[in-house]
């Protein structure tokens, strides 16, 4: 018998070019879509396969959809100046998706490491940075040549000046603000003063927004007028614009940018921050501090080309462990506010807000509070905080150059604050014409009175949530199941940790309008302790979206009458607020919740059932917003370094503000510069802490009286606000034992670092739901981990981390250190700022100088 003969192996090859020659020959719209369900590692791999495919994976289209990838992570894209994506060659747009892909994949394994030093070229391009390039021929230019090629730059501040807040504006630009009262911009590609403003006296800058369609800077300066820290306060803001003429390639205009004015308005009472909401709409906001009743007041311009405005006692008790943001949200003002343990927020239509509209009798004169008026609806949610155990990834590094798909997010902690005891009464109120009412129960102490045993939402479940709203119905509202397990405890409780500074960013330009609206707020946590006089710090990080329950917000949409009309002057605010409860509160606290989930209308619970009664699942939109509510922390105390920004008392010999730390935020990272431990040797770039420090008692801060109260005025980038923003000014000061940590308790030559860590990237389509796995069998086991609801998939690209571990979250955030030039003195920063587009660190120096340091 004649035995087979087995196929040559010569004919295999054959086989497989017959099917690549099959996937090459495929449509280019079917290659196209086969391209969306790839990453920038799948398609770097399709350009080693063959030529037809590596023509068809470096289209335009391919890296544009890379790109909206890029921005749906909230990960900034590395352009020049105030260029667009439409703005960009394809050759630019591929080189652009690779950058950002290349930084936000090596951050998450590695510190960021000085670019690599080469010349510029002919044209003054630096090819690792858009911070290096100079404009060739200049001094800078000359002078960073005789320096040979150096990672960093360094510009000069403006002259005979001392700097209190700068920001990078594009990284052609600077804008400074001195002591003076100067607003200066400075080109830092010839180290040069491009215009200035200035005033001829003391005005302080407050906030900053670069609208980058418009190639515009709008920023407010504010001067106090009358009064003290209380209702007979009058502050007068300048709302101004900084336009500039750059062209679609990114390079600076030969024509220098030119300030104008937009208009002037006052103030009544302690303003606690200011908010360009829109500038395309001519729309302003501001909260201050009605002290007479302890709330907060929301003060408008609907239209700041006109001399109207609106002011009202929203009733929202105004509890100093709170941190406060104000977003536009479809025709709503939103005061969004986050307490230790929950986050809230409130809404005020636009149109409910214009039937309370005032206008002034001339331009000295004041505004007045109106009405008490409740938000129309308030929506709460708790936050899920982690379990601190040992964490261990199994994951190994990637190649860093091709790995583009990284972790979705965990959320991360709000810090605890002061009681709302903290606030005195303060003789002097504001004018509120339709007489006097009781505050709201807004976010309070009561509902985080005992910290150590209060909880939140597990991880595995949906976290807490609640609404009330004024109308006079019932809600028919649906709401999330309540958690199954037991809740987390906070793991920096107040006392001892209280908010030192918080900071709220939205992702950078350029924005698309499919790209989720999505914020990150990061909050420095601090502790005193009494018998070292030393304050440790930790770092607390999450994101969050508005609605903060999409699924309570549709459901009430549907069912809520329309706002009620305006009461008549006569009538009480008590009585304009009795359709919100019985007692004229809105009743969001957790005393007025149950263990799980409650939605109250009217302060009343609804009649019908919970969604965990009827066994119904949560929603894909449910687990998301869930998902937003996990905590993250950098949980290793460190002390970060804190500088004043003006002399230790005030001119009338009261008591100095207090100082500001040197921490900068952007969406996906922060850095600050702290003090090296005299045991910690240097370079420990693990955070490895498997449980939190121990937590250094700390009594009560003492209520203030007078004057003395304190006001903190946090750092809020909304919209697209410049960078860190520097702290807005805390007007007002608490005299308590922390001063005594005001300067730090080591001498001055104490050797200190500059230290950076990555957050947990936010990932919109399941939001850090799950990992990614090597084998299906693990995929498969994931999915039925993650619980996920019914019709819900994972749909390409796979996510690559996931908090639902089986200690509760992701490893605490591991920090860096950066390297520094050696003639750099970090005691000498004055101020912080990062870019993570550019990976670069901006500081400025009491020595008059600008140092740009440039990472990759």
């Amino acid at each position: 018998m004649l035995s087979k003969k087995p196929p040559s192996p010569h004919r295999r090859p054959s086989l497989d070019s017959e099917a690549m020659a099959g996937l090459s020959s495929l449509p280019y719209d079917l290659l196209l879509n086969i391209s969306t369900y790839l990453d920038l590692r799948d398609v770097h791999t399709l350009h080693l396969t063959c030529r037809a495919l590596y023509d068809a994976s470096t289209t335009r289209t391919v890296y544009r959809k890379l790109a909206n990838d890029l921005l749906r992570r909230c990960r900034a894209l590395p352009l020049k100046g105030f260029q667009r994506l439409s703005d960009l060659t394809t050759e630019q747009l591929v080189r652009s998706v690779n950058k950002a892909t290349h930084y936000e994949t090596a951050w998450r394994f590695r510190a960021p490491r000085p670019i690599r030093q080469t010349s510029h070229n002919n044209s003054g391009i630096n090819p690792h940075s858009n911070y290096m390039d100079v404009t060739p021929g200049g001094v800078l230019a000359g002078r960073m040549s005789a320096e040979e090629s150096k990672w960093y730059k360094v510009v000069s501040a403006p002259p005979d000046e001392e700097v209190d807040w700068l920001s990078p504006i594009t990284s052609s630009y600077t804008l400074c603000a001195t002591k003076s009262g100067k607003v200066v911009c400075w080109d830092v590609q010839t180290d040069s003063c491009l215009a200035e403003w200035n005033p001829g006296e003391h005005w302080e800058l407050w906030k900053c927004r670069v609208e980058f369609e418009e190639r515009t800077v709008f920023f407010t300066m504010a001067k106090v007028l009358a009064g003290s820290y209380d209702d007979e306060r009058v502050m007068e803001f300048v709302l101004m614009r900084l336009t500039f003429s750059d062209g679609p390639s990114g390079e600076s205009s030969l024509q220098p940018p030119e300030f104008s004015h937009v208009t002037n308005f006052r103030t009544t009472g302690v303003v606690m921050n200011v908010f360009l909401l829109d500038p395309s709409e001519r729309l302003l906001s501001a909260f201050i501090w009605v002290s007479a009743h302890n709330t907060i007041g929301l003060y408008a311009l609907p239209d700041w080309d006109q001399k109207t405005y609106v002011f009202i006692d929203t009733g929202i008790e105004c509890v100093m462990s709170s941190n406060w943001s104000c977003i536009l949200y479809q025709q709503h003002i939103v005061i969004h506010c986050e307490e230790s343990e929950a986050a809230y927020q409130h809404f005020y239509p636009i149109s409910l807000l214009q039937q309370y509209t005032s206008t002034l009798a001339d331009e000295h004169s004041s505004p007045a509070i109106s009405c008490r008026l409740p938000p129309a609806r308030t929506l709460k949610k708790k936050f899920v905080f982690p379990l601190f155990a040992d964490f261990t990834d199994s994951e190994e590094e990637p190649d860093l150059d091709l790995d583009s798909h990284p972790p979705p997010p965990t959320p991360a902690s709000m810090g605890p604050g002061t009681p709302a005891q903290l606030l005195p009464s303060v003789n002097g109120t504001i004018p509120i014409i339709n007489g006097d009412g009781q505050p709201i129960a807004g976010p309070s102490t009561g509902s985080v009175a005992d910290n150590a045993g209060s909880s939140s939402s597990s991880s595995s479940s949906s976290s807490s949530s609640s609404s009330s709203t004024s109308s006079s119905s019932s809600s028919s509202s649906l709401v999330i199941p309540a958690p199954s397990q037991p809740d987390n405890p906070n793991p920096y409780p107040f006392p001892p940790w209280y908010p030192e500074s918080a900071h709220f960013v939205r992702q950078w330009w350029p924005s698309l309008p499919n790209v989720p609206r999505v914020s990150c707020t990061v909050v420095l946590l601090a502790a005193h302790d009494q018998h070292t006089h030393r304050t440790r710090f930790v770092l607390a990080q999450h994101y969050f979206r508005v609605p903060l329950d999409r699924r309570v917000w549709d459901n009430e949409a549907e069912s809520a009458p329309p706002h009620p009309p305006r009461s008549s002057p006569s009538s009480s605010p008590s009585s304009s607020m009795s359709s919100s409860s019985s007692a004229g509160t809105i009743p969001i606290t957790t005393n007025g919740m149950t263990n799980g989930t409650s939605t109250i209308a009217n302060g009343k619970h609804p009649a019908h059932e919970t969604a965990s009664n009827n066994h119904e699942p949560p929603s894909i939109e449910d687990v998301q917003d869930d998902a937003l509510m996990h905590l993250w922390y950098v949980s290793t105390p460190f002390e970060v370094v804190r500088v004043f920004d003006g002399p230790e008392e005030d001119d009338d010999g009261g008591v100095a503000e207090r100082p500001r730390p040197l921490v900068a935020v952007d969406f996906g990272h922060a850095v600050w510069i702290e003090y090296i431990d005299g045991e910690a040797d240097g370079e420990e770039d693990e955070d490895d802490s498997a449980t939190p420090a121990p937590e250094p008692s700390i009594p009560a801060i003492p209520v203030a009286t007078g004057s003395n109260a304190d006001i903190f005025a946090e750092s809020d980038v909304e919209g697209m606000d410049v960078g860190e923003m520097s702290e807005i000014k805390r007007h007002l000061h608490v005299e308590t034992d922390l001063e005594a940590d005001a300067t730090p308790s080591s001498p001055e030559p104490d050797p200190k670092r500059l230290r950076f860590v990555t957050f947990p990237p936010f990932a919109e389509e399941y939001e850090a739901l799950v990992p990614v796995y090597q084998s299906r069998k693990e995929r498969a086991k994931a999915v039925a981990e993650a619980q996920l609801p019914p019709g819900a998939t994972l749909e390409p690209p796979m996510m690559r981390y996931t908090h639902h571990r089986s200690n509760g979250g992701l490893p605490p955030g591991v920090v860096h250190t950066l390297a520094t030039p050696p003639e750099l003195q970090l005691g000498d920063v004055e101020t912080i700022n990062i870019d993570q587009s550019q990976g670069a660190v901006i500081l400025s120096d009491k020595n008059g100088k600008i140092w740009i340091l440039c990472y990759e």
